[in-house]
């Protein structure tokens, strides 16, 4: 049986960011200024995320580097009366054939909360004006993981949101993410900065602390969202994954040098690769089984810092 390639370590791979926010809604910094930190630190893409108001703009890309048209929505900002609330990203997505897309500068009214039907009409809206639709930091949000699991139509779950971890230490989402996965629901993950402001040249800072490495075929808006929509890429706040497949029966990985490679499955254990002398390991595989519903990937650094592959399924492996 041939290999069934997720992740190809002989093919470029592009750093991003999705969320992040500049004086446009609440941010402390410029667009210009934003934007600028990130094409000096080297990524490849970000998206200018202010909240209720769509970036759709090519003003400032270049050779190397471009912005992701989109925006983040919020719902029901008083989690102390409703117990949650609700941030929504939305990324252009143009295979969704939208007919009333957003236009640049766009905004978009917050809904009145009334319940999960108010939540769901407002993906479900995202989507028709040609958004890829991603749940933003349900940790911070409070969000329950059933009610998560009740919505529908949404392609991925922030489980790093950086901000949140730097300064509330509720960044972490992967719960939410096993338990959706655990409850047969196909989504993938995302790690990203929410930056809002403060310094940029500091050893900690809000920014340059989550991203994703997507494996595109090439660097333009359509292509970056057709590959996450097929979960060609990992999410980071640290290591690099280099290579993921199924061969042989195996789910095989290689990363940088990490610490520990864990490999997460449902209903069944998983396992871990190390050496007990703590030195680096930068490959590891797991035998597979075909009643396992999903396993991922990962990859932990000495420092604790994580790279997360997405999930992969029985129904891919077994082609």
């Amino acid at each position: 049986m041939k290999p069934y390639v997720y992740l190809d370590g002989g093919k470029r791979k592009y750093k991003g960011n999705i969320h992040t926010h500049s004086t446009r809604s609440d941010g402390q910094y410029e667009p210009e200024t934003v934007i600028r930190a990130y094409k000096d630190k080297g990524y490849d893409f970000m998206c200018l995320s202010d909240h209720e108001i769509y970036w759709k703009s090519d003003s400032f890309d270049e050779e190397g580097f471009i912005l992701l048209s989109g925006y983040e929505m919020a719902c029901e900002m008083s989690w102390r009366e409703t117990g949650q609330q609700y941030h929504i990203h939305g990324l252009l997505d143009e295979t969704l054939g939208s007919s009333i897309p957003f236009e640049h500068d766009e905004e978009h009214a917050k809904p009145d909360y009334a319940g999960l039907d108010t939540i769901q009409a407002l993906i479900d809206e995202m989507r028709e004006k040609g958004n890829l639709v991603i749940m933003n930091h349900p940790t911070w949000s409070r969000n329950k993981p059933e009610d998560l699991l009740q919505l529908q139509h949404y392609a991925a779950i922030e489980i790093y949101n950086h901000q949140s971890e730097l300064y509330e230490a509720v960044g972490y989402g992967v719960r939410h993410w096993d338990y959706l996965l655990s409850h047969g629901r196909k989504v993938f993950g995302i790690a990203a900065d929410d930056a809002h402001g403060g310094a940029m040249d500091t050893a900690i800072s809000e920014f340059f602390g989550g991203w994703i490495s997507v494996e595109a075929n090439r660097l333009n808006q359509q292509e970056i969202i057709n590959a996450m929509k097929e979960g060609r890429y990992y999410s980071s706040n640290g290591p690099e994954i280099y290579d993921l497949r199924v061969e042989d029966g195996y789910l095989k990985v290689e990363c940088s040098p990490v610490k520990f490679i864990k490999f997460i499955t449902h209903p069944f254990n998983g396992r871990t690769v190390y050496n007990q002398d703590a030195s680096p390991v930068q490959s590891g595989q797991f035998l597979l089984d075909s009643h396992m519903m999903y396993v991922r990937v990962e990859c932990v650094d000495h420092e604790g810092n994580v790279a997360w592959s997405n999930p992969v399924f029985p129904d891919e492996w077994k082609r």
